[in-house]
């Protein structure tokens, strides 16, 4: 009886171990190739506006996998908390003051990340604007050298915005808004970098 019991044993083992194996070895559905947005994924800015520094912070808080929609939390009021869809970065809803002028300034897409498959010449959606990469650099962001996309954007007359993005996560890691006003004088500007994250930078 023992070496029968034995000889069913092992088999049956065998079989229950499959399906963790499978799911232990299973290619996560979530985060997206490129390793972001991430449940828990922290980024924290400091910023100048016109000479007062502000600290900006933004989190994802959860993942919804029928809507492939991430929760983000951002400290600045605009946006607030939102739904964004991981696929195309679409603002789906927000909660912030930003909600009131829909859909005036809608569809608006987040410029936590962007696509990394890009080149010279690309157009990217950041916000309600149409950004163009105008060039390839490197910054010293947390302390490490790397190669970030330079994507600029021109919305009414003295109004221009510029964003930094590593090429290989996609991640924001600085920008600068300018206004000027008709003789090329800057009237008001902001400009902000990365100072603290969980995202692991190439």
């Amino acid at each position: 009886m023992g070496k029968i019991a034995a000889a069913l044993i092992v088999p049956l083992i065998a079989v229950l171990m499959v399906p963790l194996f499978q799911y232990s070895t299973a290619p996560a559905v979530f985060p997206p190739k490129q390793g972001i947005p991430f449940v828990g994924m922290s980024l924290v800015y400091f910023g100048n506006n016109r000479g007062d520094t502000e600290i900006r912070t933004v989190a994802v808080l959860k993942y919804n996998s029928t809507t492939n929609c991430v929760t983000v939390r951002d400290s600045q009021d605009l946006l607030d908390s939102m739904e964004v869809d991981v696929g195309t970065r679409e603002v789906k809803w927000c909660s912030g003051t930003w909600q009131s002028l829909y859909p005036t300034l809608w569809p608006i897409y987040v410029e936590y990340w962007i696509p990394t498959n890009i080149e010279l010449g690309s157009h990217v959606r950041i916000l309600m604007y149409d950004a163009v990469v105008i060039e390839s650099t490197e910054l010293s962001v947390c302390g490490k050298t790397i190669s970030v996309w330079q994507l600029q954007a021109y919305y009414g007359p003295g109004h221009q915005d510029t964003w930094y993005y590593e090429k290989k996560t996609g991640l924001w890691v600085g920008a600068a808004w300018i206004l000027y006003d008709a003789d090329g004088r800057v009237i008001a500007n902001w400009g902000g970098h990365l100072v603290s994250t969980n995202v692991a930078l190439r």
